[in-house]
């Protein structure tokens, strides 16, 4: 009789067990269907400060605790939520876009995301750094007393920096997601040129004011190089390509058998000439919200060329030139060019009306913050529709800011967090978004 309700006692307990592991299941799936999810957590920076054993409720948009298993929309999709990522990015590949949505990423949702912090010499720059020898910041290095890390993870790595395998491993978590976005190599050597200023690393007394000259001879160019700044096979040496000293690889077949290696490293290869579905790519595989990957395009890229200049250098004559001294960019261009479309037809059907759904959002938020910003009598806010991909949520003049703002206003951001000790006033001086 007693071995009966002791069998009754443990079928009882492991009814417990289940039902509490379901009901954990279930708050997170709840979490994930309202947009403003609330939670828990130590902010140093607001004004009237709660005692630390008294914690102020913090809103996400669409953020639960991590990790979760959350539903990102309306139907079926189930995901693992990700946040730690690294980014690897050659100059001018991304726009400054991918970085900004990254750290503000990160930013918002009180992840640790990494700056430099030892001085680079100029003179020797390459438009890329060698994490071997540049110090990134951790947690520990953090010098505010407004800031409390308990743990030492670099979350979010944004910076322009050459991928190496073996120093990264040893840098990020185990379960970081790698990821880079490339550029037609001509259109990306371009954008450089005019961004960067890439006339000043020629010595040569012949017209170097325009990426035309350099694309009616690039050999000639080359010969008259008179710094490390690269300008020819970027992407590849960002991405960790063995280049010779001419930056370039002789054999096609070493060639590929890296490209193979970094498609088994990096989660995802994006496209800055398909940028929107490549956003919404990340947006499923990192699990996030539609908010997350939403941009504005600034006044960088008021000093970028038009796509009427870089259609005028993409002749037959400059593609074939351009070929010649950055064949290893273009075989990588190539290849996951293929690689990515393939991904997407995978994605499903839906995919492409996840991409338009995207692209509305991004139009009526845009036509919203364009009045908010200059008309302080206007709405507060503007209410996003529900949709199959989103719930309902609303877009405030405040985000308007925040989705505006530039590379280098999020480094002077993410240094005053970590390393100033005054707090960052309620009602602050906000600078005068680009739209």
């Amino acid at each position: 009789m007693q071995s009966v309700f002791r069998m009754d006692e443990k079928r009882l307990l492991s009814l417990v067990v289940l039902l509490a592991a379901m009901t954990s299941v279930v708050m997170y799936l709840n979490l994930s269907d309202n947009s403003n999810v609330t939670y828990h957590v130590i902010d140093l920076e607001e004004e009237d400060q709660p005692e630390l054993d008294q914690p102020m409720t913090y809103v996400a948009y669409d953020m639960p605790p991590s990790p979760a298993v959350v539903q990102r929309d309306m139907r079926h999709y189930l995901c693992i939520l990700q946040t730690n990522v690294v980014y690897i990015y050659a100059p001018a590949a991304d726009s400054g876009i991918l970085h900004c949505i990254l750290t503000r990423f990160g930013y918002l949702k009180d992840l640790f995301v990494t700056i430099p912090v030892n001085k680079r010499d100029p003179t020797k720059s390459r438009g890329y750094e060698d994490v071997r020898s540049t110090q990134y910041l951790r947690p520990s290095g953090v010098t505010s007393p407004l800031r409390v890390y308990r743990e030492e993870t670099i979350h979010v790595f944004a910076q322009p920096a050459q991928y190496d395998r073996e120093a990264m491993a040893k840098m990020f978590p185990e379960n970081a997601r790698y990821i880079t976005m490339l550029r037609r190599p001509i259109h990306r050597f371009a954008a450089d040129f005019v961004y960067s200023r890439l006339d000043k690393h020629f010595n040569t007394t012949a017209e170097a004011d325009s990426p035309k000259n350099y694309l009616d001879n690039p050999e000639y160019w080359e010969s008259q190089k008179t710094t490390s700044y690269c300008t020819r096979n970027c992407m590849s040496a960002v991405l960790g390509f063995p280049l010779d000293e001419t930056k370039d690889i002789r054999d096609t077949q070493a060639a590929m058998d890296v490209i193979k290696q970094l498609d088994k490293d990096f989660s995802l290869v994006l496209f800055y000439e398909y940028l929107d579905q490549s956003l919404v790519l990340l947006k499923r595989h990192m699990c996030w919200g539609v908010t997350d990957i939403m941009y504005y395009l600034g006044s960088t890229h008021l000093r970028m060329p038009s796509e009427e200049t870089l259609a005028r250098l993409s002749t037959k004559e400059h593609i074939r030139n351009f070929r010649r001294v950055n064949s290893i960019d273009y075989l990588v261009y190539d290849y996951f060019n293929q690689t990515f479309w393939k991904r997407i037809k995978a994605e499903g059907e839906d995919f492409h009306k996840e991409v338009q759904n995207f692209q509305n959002i991004q139009k009526e938020v845009a036509k919203y913050c364009r009045v908010a910003v200059g008309d302080w009598n206007s709405a507060n806010k503007t209410v996003i529709a529900r949709s199959s991909w989103n719930e309902q949520f609303d877009f405030t003049r405040k985000m308007c800011y925040a989705f505006g703002r530039e590379k280098q206003e999020w480094g002077d951001l993410l240094n005053e967090r970590y390393f100033t000790a005054k707090r960052r006033p309620y009602k602050l001086s906000l600078p005068k978004l680009k739209v």
